[in-house]
């Protein structure tokens, strides 16, 4: 039981993507560090909180590249 996998839900993966969106970068490195060295998550998971993650980041680079700032 102690190395089993851990399967997000529905209702993980909608808390997971709303969280996402508002993480500043340091955070967001953060989580991204975490998720991938966990080993504990499914690769499907894994993958969809990696685009989650990969979403952000473009969104904050766009932020800087027009608002010189990376607030939303």
């Amino acid at each position: 039981m102690v190395n089993q996998p851990l399967i997000l839900t529905l209702e993980d993966k909608k808390n997971f993507k709303k969280g996402v969106k508002t993480l500043n970068p340091v955070e967001l490195l953060n989580v991204a560090d975490f998720i991938n060295s966990c080993g504990r998550f499914t690769k499907k998971d894994l993958r969809f909180m990696n685009s989650c993650i990969g979403q952000r980041c473009e969104r904050l680079l766009r932020n800087v590249a027009t608002k010189f700032s990376w607030e939303d």
